[in-house]
């Protein structure tokens, strides 16, 4: 029987992560990546302040 290690699961979310971005791109206009990217960088800022403050 195969054990699971113990944490967070990083490989798998990240899978699935980029995973949905591409089933995305391939449905949303470029536009609204220039808008997902820019709230991805203030969300990264805003806990990056919090986290590091």
């Amino acid at each position: 029987m195969r054990r699971c290690r113990r944490g967070p699961p990083a490989i798998g979310w990240i899978a699935v992560f980029a995973g949905i971005i591409v089933l995305l791109a391939l449905i949303l206009p470029s536009g609204f990546w220039w808008f997902a990217l820019g709230v991805a960088l203030i969300a990264a800022g805003i806990w990056l302040l919090r986290s590091c403050g």
